[in-house]
Formats: structure tokens, sequence, C-alpha cells
């Protein structure tokens, strides 16, 4: 045998290339199966952008939000909102919760509202006048901060002035 060909004084072949070494193959084998299976599943969207649509009615209006129940990391993304009037809206106002805001960045709102606040983590966002039979569509353009993962309340409410027409529950779980 050449020297090149020969292992160093410290390796034994029989040992360390030739030996069943059957728990650190399987161990192998099981970590390359469950990225292989993540990876699968990513790509089936299990963990993206899946809009789901939810509608609050009442009296005065509809209320129906289009946004993804789940994200991950470093997405752009967007949430409708679509106002519905059946009776005349002087201040319709959106109130959306701190989860639309906390470890998100927020490209873009449009169309721009006229008055815009914040009051104990909610933000408010407040139109023109709309009047009945006429309908308002927001579109809120977001991407999640990339260290951004967890379980987000993103709930939204429609009121005129002080007065809530109809609210509507969301949650958006942020997978890393």
């Amino acid at each position: 045998m050449s020297a090149a060909a020969r292992p160093p004084d410290c390796i034994s072949l029989e040992a360390h290339r030739d030996a069943d070494h059957l728990i650190e193959r399987g161990a192998r084998w099981t970590l390359l199966a469950v990225l292989t299976i993540l990876a699968v599943l990513a790509l089936a969207n299990v963990f993206g952008q899946r809009h789901v649509v939810l509608v609050a009615r009442s009296d005065a209006a509809a209320l129906r939000l289009s946004a993804p129940g789940a994200l991950r990391s470093g997405l752009l993304y967007q949430g409708k909102f679509q106002i519905d009037a059946r009776q005349r809206l002087l201040r319709p106002t959106l109130v959306l919760a701190p989860g639309w805001w906390d470890a998100m960045s927020v490209n873009s709102i449009e169309p721009q509202p006229t008055r815009s606040w914040s009051r104990d983590g909610s933000v408010f966002l407040e139109f023109d006048p709309l009047g009945p039979g006429r309908s308002f569509t927001v579109y809120l353009y977001q991407q999640t901060n990339p260290t951004t993962a967890g379980r987000r309340d993103q709930s939204v409410e429609l009121r005129d002035g002080e007065r809530t027409i109809a609210s509507i529950d969301h949650s958006v779980n942020v997978f890393p």
C-alpha cells in the first residue's frame, strides 16, 4: 500500500470505516427524513399565506376581512377590509388590534385614512363618510419581520365614531 493510500496512524479502518454504526446511521437518516418532510410541507403551503375570509354583519353595515391565517417570517402579505354600508356612516373607522402592528412592517395603507391614531396598542383608521348602499375597500400591505414567530391577535372592528358596528376576531400564526 502506498503512503498516500494508507490511513493516518490514529485511524483504524475496522473501527472507523468498516464497523456498523447503526445508531449514527439511523440518526442521520431520521434527520434527513424530517428535513425532507418539512421542505415538502412548506412547498405545499402548509406554513404559508393561505387567506381566510371572515364576515361580520349588522343593521348598519357589513365588514369583510380577507387576510392570511398563517405566515412565515419575512413574507409580504395583504389584509383587505371591505365595508358595505347599509346606513349612512359619518365616521367609518377601522380599529386594528395590536397584532397587526407588533413585529410587522407596514408598507402601505390604501387609501390613506383621513385621520389615524392609536390607543392601548390598537390603531384607529378613520375614513370619509360612506352613504347607504356604498362599498369601500381598504388594503393594508405588510411584511412579517424576519425574527417574528408565534400567534398574533389581528382582530378588527368597524366603528362609526365611538359606536361599534361590526367586529371580527382573527388571529394569525407566524412560523419561523
